[in-house]
């Protein structure tokens, strides 16, 4: 029998993930770029940006393009999929296996894009982007802290508000350093999200699939910074916790 005790212990536990600005700059700019990839690169849909892949499957519903409208619904289902699976990571019963979930499917993200951008022409171009969808998505939702406040890696609507309303409440009626603050931040991902998108324009027409090779190397460099500030942050708080019973 499942007591309620059994119950409460499979609610999502909240584990530490990487809220810096360095982090989000990178996470940023490789969403950026992959929405820009896969659009031009393969059939026109966005790995990242459901609310793209929305209008389009309303669009083309309308006007009756079926096969058009089609294509817009696998990667809402993997990215769908893929907070699912995240969100199933913050488990303890799966915690026990997979302590850190952010950086695993930082981690995954990674291996994925690193396998894709050495795909042959001939690879199915709905399944590269069912990958990419799904991996972001799983990144996206481990993701979600910039210092204080709540971020998007993938999508940039909600930041430029939340950079818009930040800068209205940091000059106006009077200064507010925190919200000053708050909006360089935000304005400065969204420079990010640009600029990726930008690169991706640029190096998908001439690199094809090994263009992916960029976020790659931006997500590894994540990673790195990732994993050197949670083991800090492990040891910091492994030798606090010992040091009251070696003074005992």
């Amino acid at each position: 029998m499942t007591t309620n005790a059994e119950t409460t212990s499979e609610s999502p536990v909240q584990v530490y993930s990487d809220n810096s600005i360095e982090v989000a700059a990178l996470l940023t700019l490789s969403g950026g770029f992959l929405d820009v990839f896969t659009y031009i690169g393969h059939g026109h849909v966005f790995a990242n940006s459901m609310t793209g892949n929305i209008v389009f499957l309303g669009m083309y519903s309308a006007t009756g393009n079926w096969q058009q409208a089609m294509r817009h619904i696998p990667p809402i289902v993997a990215f769908l999929i893929g907070v699912f699976i995240a969100f199933r990571m913050h488990l303890p019963s799966v915690l026990k296996y997979l302590p850190k979930p952010a950086l695993t499917c930082l981690g995954l993200e990674i291996i994925v894009l690193l396998g894709a951008s050495f795909l042959s022409d001939s690879f199915p171009d709905i399944l590269l982007v069912l990958a990419i969808s799904l991996v972001a998505a799983m990144q996206n939702s481990s993701f979600t802290k910039l210092e204080l406040w709540t971020y998007n890696s993938v999508m940039t609507t909600g930041n430029l508000r939340r950079f818009a309303e930040a800068f209205f409440r940091g000059t106006m009626p009077a200064h507010d350093r925190v919200a000053l603050r708050e909006a360089r931040l935000f304005g400065f991902v969204c420079l990010c999200f640009l600029s990726g998108a930008i690169l991706a324009a640029l190096a998908t027409p001439k690199l094809h699939d090994y263009a992916l090779l960029i976020p790659t190397g931006t997500l590894f460099i994540a990673f790195v910074i990732c994993w050197r500030r949670q083991e800090a942050r492990f040891l910091y708080f492994k030798l606090k916790g010992k040091l009251p019973r070696a003074h005992r």
